[in-house]
């Protein structure tokens, strides 16, 4: 009777302390420790008590999986190999990229959890980490596992799109790191947005398949592009032909200078200046007439003015070349668009 109340006390004392601890984590490294110093018999029922449904504290995917693992390799220390498997299998089930670290865990567990993986297939990728990418230089770098060896075809596509560009398809055992160079399949860079890389598998040893998929976006940094410089309007350029009312003006012109010299020679001749006068002035007239009459048509039959013609030339080609210049200069600021990446929670668009 003494031995049990010294024993019910010992128990009382140890839960205040384990509650104290209050937190999964807290629990999962005194089991593990235990484990380290072969205290197996003391690791055993905390990972159990993680494990179990009726654990009052949250357990996360990687804690359960840590305890999974540690479930199994104390059972296999003790000898019971099928319990151990089974416990091994709940981890890669899990989390397919789990796995066992030879620093700590022995040769014969290792065993047991390589037949884990062969009895179980399953195949997953890591979302992806906040990252900033330039296609010219650099890659973006999934990570993919398969438990064991299995057909595999891993194919990135937009969410908005069911054109999808595929980064692997064969036979792949074990963890890969596939790459994509942030081209879709029609070679362009791939626009901002949010993306899905899907891993579908199924395995070689058994009649089994799998699937992962995760999400991600996409944003551009790219410099401020140029806008292109207006096409000249005829506000902008000189005239390059004459206008009908210019020819009209030189043939009114001359039937002006005629009429002065007209009214000239009746003046004169009036003032008895002498008739080879008033011949003169008629004379003067008629040429005037001629010319106007000859300028309006000379301008009606060639209405071009070369000089504006050539001026206006250079100003366009000047103007086509000051646009090139600007289209050139966008064009490699596109070209060293860099990617954004981030995660983005949550499935499908």
């Amino acid at each position: 009777m003494k031995h049990l109340v010294l024993l019910l006390g010992l128990t009382g004392s140890m839960v205040p302390r384990l509650g104290a601890q209050g937190s999964t984590q807290d629990l999962l490294q005194q089991a593990s420790e235990f484990y380290e110093r072969l205290d197996v018999e003391r690791a055993l029922p905390l990972l159990r008590q993680i494990v179990s449904p009726n654990w009052p504290f949250e357990v996360t995917s990687g804690q359960r999986v840590d305890a999974y693992k540690y479930l199994g390799a104390c059972l296999a220390l003790v000898g019971k190999r099928d319990s151990a498997t089974l416990y091994f299998r709940a981890a890669v089930e899990r989390d397919p990229f789990a796995d066992l670290d030879p620093a700590i865990f022995t040769p014969a567990q290792l065993r047991l959890f390589g037949e884990a993986r062969r009895l179980t297939f399953a195949v997953a990728v890591r979302p992806v980490a906040p990252a900033r990418i330039d296609p010219r230089t650099q890659r973006l770098t999934f990570a993919v596992v398969t438990t064991h060896a299995g057909s595999v075809e891993i194919a990135l596509r937009p969410v908005s799109s069911d054109s999808a560009v595929s980064l692997f398809r064969g036979v792949n055992d074990g963890p890969r790191d596939v790459a994509w160079d942030g081209l879709l399949a029609d070679r362009h860079l791939a626009p901002p947005g949010r993306y899905e890389l899907r891993v579908t598998g199924s395995s070689q040893l058994l009649r089994r398949a799998d699937s992962a998929v995760i999400y991600f976006e996409i944003r551009h940094e790219i410099a401020a592009l140029e806008d292109t410089l207006p096409e000249l309007t005829a506000r902008d350029l000189l005239p390059e032909q004459l206008s009908k009312s210019a020819a009209t003006r030189d043939l009114l012109r001359g039937l002006g200078v005629a009429g002065a010299a007209l009214l000239m020679s009746d003046v004169l001749a009036s003032r008895q200046l002498g008739g080879s006068l008033k011949l003169g002035s008629a004379a003067m007239a008629g040429t005037a007439v001629v010319t106007g009459a000859v300028a309006f048509a000379g301008d009606r039959r060639h209405p071009a003015i070369p000089g504006n013609i050539v001026a206006n030339a250079r100003r366009r080609a000047e103007r086509a070349g000051q646009n090139a210049a600007i289209r050139g200069r966008n064009a490699a600021k596109t070209a060293a668009t860099v990617l954004l990446v981030t995660p983005a929670a949550g499935v499908g668009p």
